[in-house]
């Protein structure tokens, strides 16, 4: 109850960008100046998404809210920003904030001002202007909300990965790896590396290793832990395409930065989770069927609303970045239970394995005995053998009465008259120095 508390208290403080407040001027040549954009006219706001249009932005800013405001402009795809007044005074950024922000004082500021932005990726300019106590109320909850996301992932993350070192089993390996991706891809949404002054193209390089390491994570799954029947071999060599497209996607982007490419990543991986979705429907069972589609699920949706179509200016559902962490946690705890899952089949099938081979042992022992006793009585005959001297055929009759085989049966078995029975019995009597075939059974035994 209190952690849904918290979840509501970390939605509900997120404020909404005030699009009355300012006006934008894309730039297309990205060579305008201050002195330029004064006489330009500016485009009332309706949306501050305007998907695939980027570039350079200029935002005139009409008015402040108070006399003593912070503006924040809460995007993850931004960079090159600059604040001039309209005194073509510039104002300095704020250190040690989760986004690019500026504190407006405005008996020192002359309105309106102006704002440049560059946005390499989508055109996504949430601006906000906050009171301080507002915006000191928000980054005391925006916190919160980090440190109770990166701890549990953190927390999940050592957890997977210590089932793994102990029970030496790969799938858990992959989960983590699937972990480990909606990290980097939360990263670089929510921007928390801003506040370590990382560079834009560090955060945006970790979203999209993030993104293509899911499906990369889906193919893996697919390839050791899913029985492909023969008719659905389509299935895994798709997957294994779009993750090789995903993967070349992304070396292209960290090269060159193009959004087409950062699309191309976000596309695949969507295909190949899609291709997962429908595997673990056709093939998966029980409850860890219905939890890995619940899993899969919020990544489809990730990917798609909160990325792809973000990125083009479509929004299904709004979400702020702190609804997006809750949606993560949301995946983690269903992982968390993929692992109970796993961890109780695999202690299942050791106690079966265990009973196998104590089963096996206690063969193995019985075989031994067997071996034991007759290497004991074949050197028993050998010695015999050799103590007296016996013939060929006088060693298999001597082996067979032991047995305690009938004459007729012996001379049946070697093809011998009675009388030539009788003559080779005759013999071993007297070499051995026995009187009857019983005494031979004892001598033998």
């Amino acid at each position: 109850m209190r952690l849904l508390v918290v979840f509501m208290t970390l939605i509900l403080s997120s404020s909404t960008d005030e699009l009355d407040l300012y006006s934008y001027y894309r730039d297309v040549t990205g060579d305008l100046t201050f002195e330029d954009v004064k006489f330009k006219n500016f485009t009332d706001s309706k949306t501050n998404n305007l998907g695939a249009a980027n570039g350079v932005y200029w935002f005139k800013i009409k008015e402040s809210i108070g006399p003593r405001s912070i503006l924040e402009m809460r995007s993850a795809h931004v960079n090159g920003l600059t604040l001039y007044d309209s005194a073509n005074t510039v104002v300095q950024p704020m250190d040690d904030t989760r986004f690019p922000s500026y504190f407006l004082i405005n008996k020192q500021l002359t309105y309106p001002l102006y704002l440049k932005s560059n946005f390499p990726l989508e055109a996504y300019f949430p601006i906000h202007i906050l009171t301080e106590s507002s915006f000191a109320s928000n980054d005391k909850h925006s916190f919160l909300g980090i440190g109770l996301f990166y701890g549990t992932a953190i927390a999940l993350l050592i957890a997977t990965l210590t089932f793994f070192f102990i029970v030496r089993n790969t799938q858990f390996l992959v989960f983590a790896v699937l972990i480990v991706a909606i990290i980097l891809s939360v990263i670089g949404k929510d921007n928390i590396l801003y506040f370590f002054n990382f560079p834009y193209e560090v955060s945006s390089i970790l979203e999209a290793v993030g993104h293509c390491i899911v499906g990369l994570s889906a193919t893996c799954f697919m390839m050791f832990y899913l029985r492909i029947r023969p008719h659905q071999q389509w299935i895994k060599w798709a997957m294994l395409s779009m993750s090789s497209v995903s993967v070349l996607a992304l070396v292209i982007f960290a090269i060159s930065g193009n959004l087409y490419a950062y699309s191309i990543v976000d596309i695949s991986g969507l295909i190949t989770v899609g291709f997962m979705w429908v595997l673990i429907l056709i093939i998966a069972k029980g409850i860890r069927r219905l939890t890995l589609v619940f899993v899969y699920s919020i990544n489809l949706f990730f990917i798609t609303d909160i990325f792809i179509f973000h990125t083009y200016g479509i929004e299904i559902v709004k979400f702020g970045i702190t609804g997006i962490s809750i949606l993560a946690i949301s995946n983690f705890t269903l992982i968390a239970v993929l692992l109970l899952f796993s961890l109780k089949n695999i202690q299942t099938s050791g106690v079966i394995m265990k009973h196998r081979i104590k089963l096996y042992v206690e063969r193995l022992k019985e075989l031994d005995n067997y071996k034991i006793i007759q290497d004991a009585n074949d050197e028993y005959l050998e010695s015999l053998i050799y103590q007296y001297k016996l013939e060929n055929i006088e060693v298999k009759v001597l082996g067979d009465i032991s047995k305690g085989l009938s004459n007729d049966h012996i001379a049946h078995k070697y093809n011998l008259t009675e009388e030539k029975l009788q003559n080779i019995t005759n013999a071993l009597y007297l070499k051995l120095g026995l009187e009857s075939s019983k005494d031979i059974t004892q001598l033998a035994h």
